[in-house]
């Protein structure tokens, strides 16, 4: 038996911790000792009720950003402590006597940087664990992932560099070798990019790509409102801005529509619109449009269902994604800095033209050989792979 940290530092909500539910779940089938190491603590016991596996805080960077539109990789790090030398010196110091008391043989990193480079240098098999948004092409500098901006070259050169000297003069402090470029930091001994193709956040690479992650083989059966009308599945972020608008466009719709909102308190009551408690099994649900704020795992899931989505991303990881789905016909995106939201016509365009579900069918049908299951298998049949190397 090994013992495997399974560890998430950047990123909001709780898509992370369900793409690390099937593998830990895997992972403990097969005799393993996962522990997982967790940016946000606060609903995990909701998440993990079944699974014995022990769960710790990760080191956190509280300090402010730096950039408000970062434009690459290296100027996401910016915002994380990779400004300040002294700081990501002590974050360091940190997530290294974590990683040597944990005694682990294996680190997955789920968009982990900090503890990434804090990894260096220790004896122990490490991998990537994510979409393409955590794992960048190593490329000098980052490239751009604003496509629709004009950017400064020299000032991506300029802002990379910084950060190369940062975590250098950190590496330094802990006695580790330093990098001579910042595309090092993703140098592991397997990159699983849990994403596919399609789905890529930069567009064109050549990769293994091993699928998405998200939790399966959980939730309930969808019991859909009564009527004829068409049925939607939303699942929502209770903090969304224009939710109260989205709430009155899907009242106003002639469609039965069951909506998962974790932690929502419903205010009004709608005929034709159902709050779930929990969430439903993905397997298991036949709708004519879902909507979402364009998570890799629930996009993912809901698009392997031959279902078109509605998209309504929050920030520029979701975005990227969005326009991938839009682009490939297979979706509408709402542009979060659009202003007069009007949720009535993309939800009218999805119900009634058929081509965004015809797109959504077909790329359903490219991957119909692909369970999440197996998808998983492969992954940890390479873990124990590396765990005997």
């Amino acid at each position: 038996m090994s013992r495997i940290l399974l560890v998430w530092e950047l990123g909001d909500n709780l898509g992370h911790v369900g793409g690390f539910i099937p593998l830990a779940r895997e992972l403990r089938r097969r005799g393993h000792e996962p522990i997982l190491v967790l940016r946000d603590l606060s609903r995990v016991h909701t998440l993990l009720p079944a699974l014995d596996i022990p769960v710790l805080q990760a080191p956190l960077w509280q300090g402010a950003g730096r950039v408000d539109q970062p434009l690459n990789y290296a100027e996401i790090l910016l915002n994380y402590g990779f400004m300040h030398s002294d700081a990501l010196c002590s974050m360091i110091n940190a997530w290294r006597n974590l990683f040597i008391l944990a005694a682990a043989e294996l680190i997955i990193f789920d968009h982990a940087p900090t503890a990434l480079l804090a990894s260096r240098g220790l004896n122990v098999a490490r991998a990537l664990f994510g979409t393409g948004f955590y794992s960048p092409p190593r490329s000098s500098p980052f490239p751009a992932m604003r496509r629709w901006q004009q950017h400064d070259p020299i000032q991506l050169l300029r802002n990379e560099a910084q950060v190369l000297a940062s975590a250098n003069i950190a590496l330094q402090h802990s006695n580790t070798q330093p990098m001579n470029k910042l595309s090092e930091l993703f140098e592991v001994d397997e990159d699983f990019l849990c994403t596919l193709p399609e789905f890529d956040h930069y567009p064109g690479r050549k990769a293994r790509y091993w699928g998405p992650r998200y939790a399966y083989g959980s939730g309930h059966r969808p019991v859909w409102p009564e009527g004829t009308g068409k049925r939607i599945f939303a699942y929502l972020d209770k903090n969304y801005v224009h939710l109260d608008l989205l709430l009155q466009a899907l009242a106003a719709s002639a469609s039965r529509v069951l909506i998962y909102a974790p932690g929502l308190s419903v205010q009004h009551t709608y005929a034709n619109l159902t709050f779930l408690a929990d969430s439903v099994d993905f397997d298991k649900l036949d709708c004519d449009v879902g909507i979402c704020h364009a998570g890799h795992g629930t996009t993912s899931a809901l698009l392997l269902c031959g279902i078109p989505l509605l998209l309504l991303p929050g920030q520029l990881e979701q975005y990227l994604l969005a326009l991938n789905i839009q682009e490939m016909g297979a979706g509408l995106l709402v542009n979060p800095e659009t202003q007069g939201k009007n949720y009535q016509i993309p939800l009218n365009r999805l119900l009634t033209e058929d081509g965004f579900t015809q797109r959504a069918q077909q790329f359903a049908a490219r991957y119909v050989h692909q369970s999440p299951q197996q998808r998983m298998n492969n992954i940890v049949d390479r873990c124990e792979e590396l765990l005997v190397r």
